[in-house]
């Protein structure tokens, strides 16, 4: 018995997987965040050092899967004058500049001041990558809405 599976549908499949590995942390972090603002400060840097490890590790590269399955997919599908594909194209882009500016430094922020014990400075840092993570998350799900229901 042969298998009804084409090359483009292990490429989709590739394509969910890296969205599944690159973002779903995030979607935890504002929880994250919170339970750990009520740790004492000199415990914070722990996480924020986790965070920054694993976007390094894991979301960057995971995103270059995104993108270069994404390609593919729009590519053979002959897709690219579909509006929904160059706008997820373009959010993509969005996102992973956010995350590895905006959201990266907010991060290294955070592991410095638990580190050094500044409060207040934390507490700034705090607010700006929530506010940042919330963005970009909307966003996320924005691309997710685009590419679940291509609407146009």
């Amino acid at each position: 018995m042969a298998l009804a599976v084409s090359f483009y549908d292990v490429v989709v499949w590739i394509h969910v997987t890296a969205v599944v590995v690159a973002f779903g942390a995030l979607f935890a972090y504002p929880v994250f965040l919170a339970v750990n603002a009520r740790a004492p400060l000199a415990q914070r840097a722990a996480l924020h050092r986790a965070q920054i490890a694993f976007s390094r590790r894991v979301t960057g590269p995971a995103i270059g899967v995104i993108l270069l399955a994404g390609v593919y997919l729009a590519t053979d599908a002959k897709l690219w004058g579909k509006a929904w594909v160059g706008i997820s194209f373009a959010l993509l882009l969005v996102i992973a500049g956010l995350g590895s500016t905006v959201l990266r430094r907010g991060e290294e922020r955070l592991e410095a001041t638990a580190d050094g014990g500044d409060e207040p400075g934390y507490g700034a840092a705090l607010a700006t990558v929530r506010t940042w993570t919330a963005v970009t998350l909307a966003l996320i799900v924005v691309v997710l809405f685009l590419m679940t229901t291509k609407p146009f």
